[in-house]
Order: structure tokens, then sequence, then C-alpha cells
């Protein structure tokens, strides 16, 4: 069935080193997600630090619902809508919006090598990730479960 004189292990790469393999997370502008409008000094954008820009992806990723905007592929963002609002043991969600999220950061978001160190504590998740320069980022989010 298929040809033997071709080597298909070559053809074939990890998603994981694809879509992640980006040293950069290149140029960002500050975004306030709380007034929903960039932020602005004398007239002009303001730029991201790198760790600024990790945080900011970080939160547009978490923000996003999977398949529901044209413009993100149809891997961007997590999808919740199974898990919310059904009656569902509460340490169930929390074990699966933790492993969705890390998935989907260390697959999509620049830079990220290691998300560790998570806790949830009155709906709110905290979770560290280290950047490839050895940073370590908290972040904290909150989700009504």
């Amino acid at each position: 069935m298929f040809p033997k004189d071709y080597n298909f292990t070559n053809s074939i790469q990890s998603t994981a080193t694809v879509t992640n393999a980006q040293h950069k997370v290149g140029r960002s502008f500050a975004f306030d997600y709380k007034t929903h409008r960039f932020v602005f000094k004398d007239g002009r954008n303001i730029e991201d630090t790198q760790i600024e820009a990790i945080k900011q992806w970080i939160e547009l990723f978490i923000r996003t619902e999977m398949k529901k905007y044209m413009i993100y592929t149809d891997s961007f963002g997590l999808d919740l809508r199974k898990l919310l609002g059904y009656r569902l043991p509460r340490s169930y969600k929390v074990a699966e919006i933790k492993r969705r999220i890390t998935e989907g950061i260390m697959n999509k978001v620049p830079c990220v090598v290691i998300v560790k160190d998570w806790q949830f504590n009155a709906g709110i998740f905290y979770f560290t990730v280290v950047t490839n320069t050895g940073e370590e980022v908290k972040i904290d989010y909150e989700l009504e479960l």
C-alpha cells in the first residue's frame, strides 16, 4: 500500500516544535482588557516588553472562545462551553481547565517553555509561566465555575 523507498519519518514533525519554535514574541502594543482599548502616551501606542507581551498573549488566548472568531485559527483559544454551567464535579472542571490552558499555552504562546505552580482559589487560577530566557511570569485569571 505504501511505497517502500520513501522515508515517512522525515516528513512528519511534532506540532509542539513547529508552533512554539519562535524565540521572540515580536512587537506587541499594550492593551488594557478592563477598558478594551489600546494604551496611548503622547498620542502613540505604548510598546510592551517581552514579558508584558507574553502576559498579553496568554490573556488573549484564555479570553478567546475557540472557533468563534474567523481571524484566529480553529485551534486558538479555549473551548469551555461544555464544562461551565453543567453539573460536573468541581474538581473535574478545575483539572480540565488546567489541562486545556497548559496545552494551549505550550502550543500557541511564543517563548513559553513551562507552565507550572497551579493554584485555584475562590474562582481565580494562579500559575507561573517560564520563558525561554528563564524568566518567570506569574499569571492570575478569574473564571467562574
